[in-house]
């Protein structure tokens, strides 16, 4: 299965990302977000950073959290190769809506490095995540596909 492929749209920048859980596509996504701003293999990964979000749905939780990257590149300048999502990954997990937790979450890690001049150029300044066409959704297959679309 692919990780992910960039969206054509006349006006838009979006990609579907693509995993067999919710941990695997929103992971995914994460890198394809990543892809449209910047060569993936031009970061080493020298460092992890913790990554949250909260929403009151799944759809928005991917939103979020795809915004807290965005904010990261933005605030911190943190450039991201892959991230760790799951349970099995040192309590990084991706939650649903629970008696005690109201409302679903993510903890994830980013690995990556900070932006250096001198070994990075940016493809394209991704400005917000949008909910135009915004999809997350489980397939007939039982696999999980996200469709997201960015503000550039």
């Amino acid at each position: 299965m692919r990780e992910f492929r960039v969206l054509e749209h006349t006006a838009d920048v979006g990609f579907e990302a693509f995993g067999a859980t919710r941990e695997e596509v929103f992971r995914n996504a994460g890198r394809a977000l990543m892809s449209i701003m910047i060569d993936l293999d031009s970061v080493a990964p020298r460092e992890r950073v913790l990554i949250s979000a909260r929403a009151r749905e799944p759809a928005g939780l991917l939103v979020n959290w795809l915004s807290e990257i965005v904010y990261l590149y933005d605030g911190e300048r943190w450039l991201f190769r892959d991230f760790e999502i799951g349970a099995a990954k040192e309590g990084f997990e991706l939650t649903d809506s629970k008696l005690n937790n109201p409302e679903p979450s993510v903890e994830a890690a980013g690995i990556g490095e900070r932006f250096d001049p001198g070994r990075h150029q940016i493809r394209l300044l991704v400005k917000a995540i949008t909910y135009h066409q915004l999809a997350l959704e489980r397939t007939a297959e039982g696999h999980w596909r996200a469709r997201v679309y960015v503000d550039i």
